[in-house]
């Protein structure tokens, strides 16, 4: 917990708040003390939201389905109020361990855990509500028993969904197939991640690893879930039930605690904390005792981390318990990827090509300055042209700021939310939206030109030589200055490549070029285990799988393998090909930079931080976003050597790729702001 701010206000409702326990989509959550003395935590609203009319629909409507909901393994809603001029909840406070810190637990814990959970989805769904977001970190183990929390995503199943369909909206790695395809989902989507959360509680991992959410997104959809190490044969049969492809032959939370209840012994008790391991039972009792009677500070230094990390995450997760209505994928990192079950050890360069000893200290960032974009998200990565910035917003459309200042320049509104990042190409700026429409965009004023419906919104679109390329269920090549198909061919799911007058594609099991004028196939290289991103330069194509952990590099006239990089964990990013470098990144933080014409690792060098974006290298300097699922920085790295000269970070998180452009770098926040740094680096002093 932290303190409160000189700007926070210190009674919401007639509840005296106490301090501040974290923030989420729609506003910041407080720890508080009810009028009768109970602990509560209480969500106020960001008060730039207030004056939209949905989001306070939105609000009412999922404090309505969340007062619905009433049960023995759930977080009861004590108090709210939509219609306030800062609109709020209040529920109840729930000091305990979130599962996902727990750590593993022995199959008859399992099955006792798997009960409870089961009971609480028979309570949702009886009350009409459809979790949606059911994971380890919205499972409190606490002194009463295991408690299901976070109704953000939650929607009332015989209403409109609040979110729309064609994109996934949960957490990726406990996700159903269904949920992750962007299909509409029903009660059956909470039971298959009850039985993620099983698997998760037993063995350390979710059902299809660890990885990027794009990674655990593409396995959830391809792959079957990965019950090796679920030892215990009833444990392992009741899994099975939840994870079944078909929605339809999945059992009921009813049939699930039918199936439970025999194997729960008749001595256990499961409001208290007898059936856990006495190493979590003992934390478990522990955050009970640490719950603060008065207003204080949480020291930044001194005490005992651990615990200092478990109260925070218990409480705050407790607290979240209507987070963000329509938030794409809320993710959340299964594991840090230096500790815990399935860890990998990260390749390790040898001396000779190692970082130099004794690098000089990281600098802080400097922000030129930040800009509210008038939406609470920003979800696409920026681009930069003209002296111009444009980014997507969540609430559906393009936003344009002037590069320099950060004045906002105009704003094309779209039906749909923007999901791809915007290309600038002659004065047109390119977006996809949600429906699978392509915009392109006056770039001076704002205005349309053109749009066409292209279907995929998988791929962002890329423009070269006059055309436009659009990936998804096809390939397509449009005229980019009026949106006439030229030509389409077999899918690309992922931003295909474009050079020497080859288009690279992308598929689920094979690389294929095609020629940019014809679309005609030149070559296909086999890649059973998938292909990301691709990047083309200097008579070469490289890309990373998405299973083996291994980055290809392909000669772009023949599609003969030149090479193969084992990274030792899953690649998250496009490479950056040069004719003096390959840089890839991996999903431990690990930048490698490897020989072009070998595939041999020159250096490597280890952030802080996962990494869930693609660099970008210009000027010398590669910069690489952690993403917000992670730390949240912009490193900028010396490309030469791997030494880390700056960093970035802000209380909102980075959440998208950068853009670079006249030595500014462009990133956006998740609370809605666009922020500029100096290229430089230096002092961080933030303006605007």
């Amino acid at each position: 917990m932290e303190p409160l701010r000189s700007g926070d206000p210190r009674r919401v409702g007639g509840h005296r708040l106490l301090g501040r326990l974290g923030t989420g989509g729609m506003g910041q959550v407080f720890l508080g003390r009810s009028p009768g003395g109970t602990l509560v935590a209480v969500k106020l609203v960001h008060p730039q939201l207030v004056e939209d009319p949905d989001f306070r629909a939105r609000f009412r409507r999922e404090v309505d389905a969340a007062r619905a909901v009433s049960g023995a393994f759930t977080a009861p809603v004590v108090d709210a109020d939509p219609d306030a001029a800062l609109p709020w909840l209040a529920t109840a406070y729930l000091p305990g361990v979130p599962l996902d810190l727990a750590g593993t637990l022995p199959a008859p814990a399992a099955v006792v855990l798997g009960a409870g959970l089961a009971e609480a989805l028979v309570s949702i769904h009886r009350a009409g509500v459809v979790h949606r977001d059911l994971k380890p970190s919205n499972v409190i183990l606490g002194i009463d028993g295991p408690k299901v929390i976070d109704f953000g995503i939650a929607h009332a199943a015989d209403a409109a969904a609040v979110t729309q369909a064609g994109f996934a909206v949960g957490s990726p790695g406990f996700m159903a197939p269904e949920q992750a395809r962007g299909a509409p989902t029903g009660p059956a989507a909470d039971v298959f991640s009850l039985g993620a959360v099983l698997v998760f509680a037993t063995t350390g991992a979710g059902p299809y690893g660890q990885g990027p959410p794009h990674v655990l997104i593409y396995r959830a959809v391809h792959e079957r879930p990965r019950l090796g190490a679920v030892t215990d044969p009833a444990l392992r049969a009741v899994v099975e039930a939840c994870l079944d492809a078909d929605p339809y032959r999945r059992p009921t939370p009813d049939r699930l605690l039918h199936q439970l209840a025999p194997l729960v012994p008749q001595s256990t008790d499961l409001h208290g904390v007898g059936w856990l391991p006495d190493t979590v039972a003992a934390r478990v009792l522990q955050a009970g005792t640490d719950v603060p009677d008065l207003p204080r500070t949480v020291p930044a230094t001194g005490g005992e981390p651990g615990r200092r990390r478990f109260l925070l995450l218990g409480g705050a997760a407790a607290g979240v318990v209507l987070g963000t209505g329509g938030v794409v994928a809320l993710v959340r990192a299964l594991q840090e990827p230096s500790d815990g079950p399935g860890a990998r050890t990260p390749t390790v360069p040898s001396a000779a090509s190692s970082v130099p000893a004794a690098p000089a200290p990281m600098r802080d960032g400097k922000v030129l300055w930040k800009r509210f974009s008038g939406d609470e998200y920003l979800v696409s990565t920026p681009a930069v042209a003209g002296g111009q910035v444009f980014v997507g917003s969540e609430k559906g459309g393009l936003l344009a700021f002037d590069a320099k200042s950060g004045k906002p320049r105009w704003k094309y509104r779209t039906a749909r939310r923007i999901v791809t990042g915007p290309a600038v190409a002659s004065g047109l700026v390119y977006a996809l939206s949600q429906d699978g429409v392509l915009h392109a965009v006056d770039a001076r004023t704002g205005r349309l030109r053109w749009q066409r419906t292209v279907g995929g919104t998988q791929a962002d679109p890329l423009v070269a030589g006059g055309l436009v390329y659009c990936g998804g269920d096809a390939l397509q090549a449009l005229d980019a200055s009026g949106g006439a198909v030229r030509w389409r061919r077999g899918g690309a799911d992922r931003t295909p490549a474009v050079a020497d007058g080859a288009v690279y594609a992308p598929g689920r099991k094979s690389l294929t070029a095609y020629d940019a004028s014809t679309g005609r196939p030149r070559w296909t290289y086999p890649s059973p285990q998938g292909v990301q991103d691709t990047a083309a330069a200097n008579g070469m194509v490289c890309f990373a799988d998405f299973q083996g952990e291994k980055v290809h590099a392909v000669a772009a006239r023949t599609g003969k393998r030149r090479w193969t990089f084992d990274m030792g964990e899953t690649a998250t990013s496009r490479p950056v090909v040069t004719d003096r470098l390959v840089y890839v990144c991996d999903y431990g933080g690990k930048v490698s930079a490897l020989d072009p014409a070998t595939g041999t690792m020159r250096w490597q060098v280890q952030l802080d931080g996962q990494i869930h974006e693609n660099p970008v290298l210009t000027g010398g300097v590669l910069y690489v976003p952690s993403g917000v699922y992670s730390d949240g920085c912009v490193y900028a790295v010396e490309a030469a050597t791997g030494r880390k000269v700056w960093r970035f970070q802000t209380d909102e998180g980075i959440e998208s790729g950068v853009a670079v452009g006249e030595g500014i770098i462009y990133a956006g926040c998740k609370d809605g702001y666009l922020y500029a740094l100096d290229a430089r680096g230096g002092s961080s002093t933030a303006t605007g």
